[in-house]
């Protein structure tokens, strides 16, 4: 039987942490009813002085299964037992090279259109390419001739080339969960010849939206312009032969002689990935009954505005993708320009630190804590002191009552909430902000919307440059990088009424049931075991 082979950087295991990261929550449900393989780094990063080894080759792997009755999880999920995990460790070099160094020092920036944080070390492409060799001789190892390969992010651009060179023709797919840059980002990185050339081997290639797809195609174009076998030539418009649609959504396969295979089909399409909007409603509706009754959002009049004292809520990894600066900035602008707001409206960010090895990391984690800091400072009321400053202080819904009469202008915590918790808090809060200045999807204002009191919904301020805002344009957009534009976004969040909020709800609603988690798998897979599609042949080498 054909088993499905997930590669990720990283692996959610059965056990009681909560799943931080779309990337995490989405695999989980894509594996949990299937039999099927999950490979990827377990987390921990060896010393090989102390642990014996210091090159991929003697990386060791660990298979694990969960136990058949196994218990649920933090999310209240449960594991599949027909799934199994392989990890490995990282080394100390493998994980200053691979991980920090080239994919999250040179590609992230690189992706997100940051060329000028970008920093590499003469080390790091090596020891990317090294990376993406060792688990190409894992899969090597375990694949039987039907499975089918799901490789995931911007850590294993490589993989299925070195896949390729060990003679592996099982059809190989690839989505990429962060922005696919334009051509003129890709051209300031001396490797990007050959990292286009080895993503080339994929069979299909998977972007989050339609932006992202054009510029694939652009980028293909550049680098692989003499590797197509169509003897016209390539254009702007990708209406010739060049370019084949292969479904509805004008998905293009690309026909190319590659160095490794005479003849090679590459799918290029835009797979929107979704959320789980009936998990979400159902943990919404089993808990609701539960709640305080003070803190239920109740219904109103459909022409009748909110009082002041509104929440909203904003949920980051704390990255300079994420535009947390830009947000606290334009929050203070606000609340200087209208005053009424002060001591009424909270702002509750939960930021997850992450990376913090990385320098432009652990200044970002500084100038947070310290912007927050200063921003209660400012608006503290008269007469009060200022409160400690503490990283883990949200609760599930935070309390609200406490919410209201301990006012501070952003209440800041970095304790990761299980799923339920999460969204909990989003159906207790008036307003969900996200104002990423570059993202790939961003889950968060899906997740949003779905934890929504349908007879009195919140209002998403969404930024138009998250690629959730290309499917999403109900909600109110703006721009991150105009505090005018975000202080004009909020006024109209904040005094919203009812009747509005329906009709804009409704509407994100519908995209996102009908966009959902699951369409987003369905519609990946079936290219993927599209074996009409496949049209690598078998002059392919066995090995190389």
């Amino acid at each position: 039987m054909s088993r499905l082979i997930v590669l990720s950087n990283r692996v959610k295991m059965p056990d009681n942490n909560p799943m931080a990261g779309g990337l995490a929550v989405a695999l989980h449900d894509v594996l949990i009813e299937n039999p099927s393989i999950w490979m990827g780094w377990n987390g921990k990063i060896l010393d090989p002085c102390v642990d014996g080894f210091n090159d991929c080759a003697t990386n060791a792997f660990s298979s694990s299964k969960p136990p058949t009755l196994a218990s649920a999880d933090a999310d209240g999920q449960r594991a599949n037992p027909k799934v199994t995990y392989i990890t490995t460790a990282l080394t100390t070099k493998q994980y200053q090279h691979f991980y920090c160094g080239f994919a999250n020092n040179v590609l992230w920036p690189l992706l997100h259109e940051q060329a000028n944080l970008i920093s590499q070390a003469p080390q790091d492409y090596a020891g990317y390419q090294a990376v993406n060799r060792l688990f190409a001789r894992q899969l090597k190892k375990v694949i039987e001739p039907d499975d089918v390969i799901w490789v995931h992010d911007y850590h294993f651009l490589s993989v299925a080339h070195y896949c390729r060179q060990l003679g592996i023709n099982n059809r190989i797919g690839f989505f990429l969960h962060i922005p696919f840059a334009p051509l003129a980002f890709w051209q300031q990185l001396n490797q990007s010849p050959e990292l286009i050339e080895h993503l080339a081997h994929y069979d299909v290639l998977g972007t989050q939206t339609q932006q992202d797809k054009t510029n694939a195609i652009a980028v293909f174009q550049h680098y692989l312009n003499g590797r197509f076998l169509q003897h016209s030539p390539l254009n702007e418009s990708y209406n010739s032969q060049d370019f084949t649609p292969f479904n509805r959504f004008a998905g293009v396969q690309l026909t190319l002689n590659l160095d490794l295979c005479a003849t090679h089909c590459l799918a290029i399409n835009a797979y929107p990935i979704g959320v789980n909007v009936a998990k979400i409603q159902q943990q919404i509706t089993r808990s609701s009954s539960h709640l305080p009754s003070q803190t239920v959002k109740h219904p109103q009049q459909k022409n009748v505005i909110k009082p002041a004292a509104q929440q909203i809520i904003a949920v980051d990894r704390i990255d300079y993708s994420k535009g947390l600066l830009e947000r606290f900035s334009a929050y203070r602008y606000f609340l200087q320009q209208y005053p009424l707001y002060q001591n009424q409206l909270k702002l509750l960010q939960i930021a997850c630190p992450s990376r913090l090895d990385l320098p432009v990391y652990r200044r970002l984690y500084d100038n947070v804590k310290q912007t927050v800091r200063g921003i209660n400072q400012q608006f503290l009321p008269n007469g009060e002191q200022m409160p400690t400053f503490k990283t883990d202080d949200c609760s599930a819904h935070h309390k609200a009552n406490d919410f209201i009469n301990n006012w501070q202008a952003i209440t800041y915590s970095e304790k990761v909430l299980n799923h339920k918790a999460l969204m909990k808090a989003f159906w207790h809060s008036d307003i969900g902000w996200v104002n990423s200045l570059k993202d790939g999807m961003n889950l968060v204002a899906k997740e949003y919307i779905a934890a929504q009191n349908p007879e009195n919904p919140g209002v998403l301020m969404l930024s138009r440059y998250a690629g959730a805002a290309e499917q999403m344009q109900a909600a109110v957009i703006i721009d991150p990088h105009q505090p005018k534009s975000i202080i004009h976004g909020l006024k109209t969040a904040l005094e919203m009424p009812l009747a509005q909020r329906k009709e804009r709800y409704q509407a994100l609603l519908q995209g996102l049931q009908q966009d959902n988690l699951h369409a987003w798998q369905q519609d990946f897979l079936d290219d993927l075991y599209d074996v009409k599609s496949h049209h690598t042949t078998k002059e392919c080498p066995a090995t190389v």
